[in-house]
Parts: structure tokens; sequence; C-alpha cells
């Protein structure tokens, strides 16, 4: 199997690589359990080496980032292979962050922010909606159980399309939900014109640029159609030329499998030049008195709840699947898995406390009725 091979896996490789596809959200040592070993391997390798000329240079020189944005599908399948079962582990069914409020728990913050999409857009049973880079679906499902709207996923990693799969089928889902394979920044022409509205949860920064998957939005749409999107970027307090502000960024983009962040600027800049009308826009991780900061999660001390997120959590998770490793019941690569997304998430407060970098820049768009 060549190192392209590796990074598109069809049904079968996904069977090689993860075993059978079992709906077990909690069933995380099962699940490294049963992958193959010179496989995981492989694949871990193969988004290791894709950063290796940056390991001494965090300037992310314009060479290195050109050779991500062309090489991004394959990094970014690399990667949820490998991470999508430490992410169900650690965070649940819903890859991503949220706005919270005092007294709220982390599963409530990650609903409302779920949830404040499907009101934006004023979805209900009668509409057709669009995920943009669905991940497990569990955003998508919150929404559809909240609107009733028909939502179909699209994520371009087998694996993952594979658990959205199996989810619906165990929670009864099917009829108002369906996932496709694909790549966001080239769409099958199938969905062009076909959606009601579509929404992207912390998503599109996957993609080598913001105008391709932008573009590919803007023909799914019908015309007057909505787009929602909570984007990963820098803020205005990032300096490019502070060596510290570039660390913690280099840090964010190699953890999360990210060419290179765009700015608040650039975002807006994109959405419109692929023909969106901008009508709101929101850095939601700007506090006020009722807020805690997004990056909570990653940072704080022992909760139940949620102490696998946590520094001492995350510590802990890395010790033991090193154990897991040595004891050849974790396969091959885990621990390395485990140990960058450590680090990664030791970025993502970095980019929090100093305020250089959001997960939720939020933009409500609209495709023009003349389009």
């Amino acid at each position: 199997m060549s190192s392209s091979e590796v990074d598109h896996l069809d049904s079968e490789g996904i069977k090689e690589h993860h075993g059978e596809i079992i709906y077990d959200a909690n069933g995380f040592i099962k699940k490294i359990y049963r992958k193959d070993s010179q496989l995981n391997r492989r694949i871990v390798d193969s988004y290791v080496g894709m950063w290796k000329e940056d390991k001494e240079d965090f300037s992310n020189k314009d060479d290195n980032i050109q050779k991500r944005r062309e090489n991004a599908q394959t990094m970014t399948n690399a990667f949820y292979d490998i991470v999508t079962d430490f992410y169900e582990y650690g965070w649940g069914e819903s890859f991503h962050f949220a706005r919270g409020y005092k007294g709220d728990t982390f599963e409530q913050s990650i609903k409302r922010h779920e949830q404040y999409l499907a009101v934006k857009l004023g979805l209900n049973e009668n509409q057709r909606a669009l995920d943009v880079g669905c991940g497990v679906g569990g955003p998508l499902r919150e929404i559809v159980r909240l609107s009733g709207a028909h939502i179909t996923g699209l994520n371009n990693n087998g694996y993952q399309v594979e658990r959205c799969k199996a989810y619906a089928k165990k929670l009864g889902l099917e009829d108002k939900s369906e996932y496709i394979k694909g790549d966001f920044t080239t769409m099958p022409r199938e969905l062009y014109g076909k959606f009601d509205s579509a929404y992207a949860i912390e998503a599109t920064v996957h993609s080598p640029k913001l105008e391709m998957v932008y573009g590919e939005v803007f023909r799914a749409l019908k015309p007057g159609g909505l787009f929602a999107t909570y984007e990963w970027v820098t803020t205005p307090n990032f300096d490019e030329n502070n060596p510290e502000h570039k660390r913690i960024i280099h840090g964010i983009e190699e953890g999360n499998s990210i060419p290179s962040l765009s700015s608040y600027k650039q975002a807006i800049d994109a959405a419109k030049r692929v023909g969106f009308e901008l009508i709101e826009h929101e850095d939601m991780a700007i506090l006020s008195e009722c807020h805690v900061p997004w990056y909570m999660t990653l940072k704080g001390g022992f909760s139940f709840n949620g102490f696998r997120m946590t520094r001492i959590g995350r510590w802990t998770t890395h010790k033991f699947v090193y154990l897991l490793e040595c004891l050849h019941i974790a396969a091959p690569g885990s621990t390395e898995v485990a140990c960058f997304l450590n680090k990664t998430a030791d970025a993502l407060v970095e980019g929090g406390e100093t305020g250089i970098f959001t997960p939720m820049f939020f933009m409500l768009l609209r495709k023009p009725t003349t389009a």
C-alpha cells in the first residue's frame, strides 16, 4: 500500500486499519486495540513527516505553507485517521469549542453553540441543510433533533463517515440525515443548488485556502441560502513579527492539520470574494462578565465530567496509552499521537490567553437571490 493510499483509505482499507466500526463512544481501549499495527504506524509517520521541516523553525516560511496547502487533503485525512478515537474519548461526539457561561456544564455549552447555528439559519422540518466537514456527526444530530431539518454531512475522512452512519443507525436518525464522503473544496456536482442552508463548525480551517471551500458552499446553496460558520482565525492581537506569537500559532497549526491560519479580515474577504453577502460577524471568544474563557476546558483543574480534557487528565491518558502500547494492546504510534495532542492543547491555551487566536469567529452569510 503506497503512502497516498494510506491517506485515502477505501472501505476495505478503513476496516483493515480500524477494524469493525462500533457504536461505542466510550470504547476507547477497544478501538485502539483493534487497529492494524503496521498501518497505524505508517499513518502516524505520514502525518508527522509533513511537519518535520518546521521542527526547528516556527516562522512558517512560504514554501512550507505552500507544501501543506498542496497536500492539505492527504494531511487532514491522515490526521483524523489517528486522532478521531482520542477526540471521542476526551471530547465526546462534537469536536469543537464553545462560548461558555458561568454555571454551564461543558455539555450545555457545546449544545448551545450548535443550537445557535440552527436558530441563526432559521432551520425547520421543511428544509435541507449541509454540514460542511461534519466530523463524527455530533453537531449534526443535535441540530436535527432541535430543528427537524434534513441534514447532509460532508466529510472526506472515511473512518469518520462510517462513525456517523453507526451513530445514525443506533439513534434512529437515518431518515433525517445522510453522510457523503467527499472533499469540501471539490464537492460532488449533484450537491450544487440543493440546500436551503449550510453551516461549518471549526472545519473549513483545513482547506488550503478559505475561498476554495467557501466557493463550493456557495454553489451548493439555493439562491438566497444562508451559510453560518465558526472559524479558527488569528485576531488583530497577533503580531507576525513576534517569535512567541509565531511559535504558538505554528503549534496550533501542526497539532490540528491546518495549512495556515487566516485572520478575521482574510476570512471576511474570502467569503465576499466568492459572492457571499456578509450579514453579521462576531468573535464569540470575546468575553463579558457572564462568560468563561473557551480554553478553560483544556486548562482547568479536576472536574469529574471534564477530567479527561484537563492537563492532568491528558497527562494521565498519555501515560495510560504508553502502558497499553508497551503491552502491545494499543497500536504502535498511539503514544506519539497522545503526546502531540497534549502539546496542541497547550498551544491552544496559550493562543487563548494571549488573545492572538480564536476558534469561534462567527459569520452569517447569504447567497444573493439573483445568483
